[in-house]
């Protein structure tokens, strides 16, 4: 069962992955590059002490560390008046598209089908052996 998992959720880290790498800009250096290569399924997946199951995925990895300011800009968008081309507020309205790639990556419907096919396979996996379990004390219950 433990190998089935790590694949299935390794599948799930590399859809986020793609899907967030995929919305981020393209022009801006090497940051799509950098996302595919550092995001990795090792890095992604932590398993908490209550096991409980984390995935992240790393906006701003290095060597590409300006992530962070397109995944979420900061700043107020207000400009000096002589110069008003390069605001927060301007460059949102340009590049809609490639602001909160990590959350938009995470909401991809792609994403969301993985993580169903893993819940599905998962329970079913879990009422087998439950199953399994329930037969076996039976089974040693009658012989006593």
């Amino acid at each position: 069962m433990a190998i089935k998992e790590s694949i299935q959720l390794k599948q799930i880290a590399l859809s986020i992955r793609n899907a967030a790498s995929a919305l981020a800009p393209r022009k801006k250096g090497r940051l799509r590059n950098e996302l595919r290569r550092y995001n990795t399924p090792e890095r992604m997946i932590k398993t908490l002490p209550n096991g409980n199951i984390k995935i992240d995925f790393f906006v701003a990895p290095p060597g590409a560390v300006y992530g962070k300011y397109w995944n979420s800009p900061y700043g107020s968008g207000i400009a000096a008046p002589a110069k008003n081309s390069n605001t927060t507020a301007t460059i949102k309205k340009r590049y809609p598209q490639h602001f909160d790639y990590g959350q938009k990556g995470y909401a991809d419907p792609s994403v969301r089908d993985a993580i169903e096919d893993w819940k599905k396979q998962f329970t079913k996996e879990i009422t087998e052996e439950l199953r399994e379990t329930i037969r076996y004390e039976l089974n040693t219950t009658k012989r006593k």
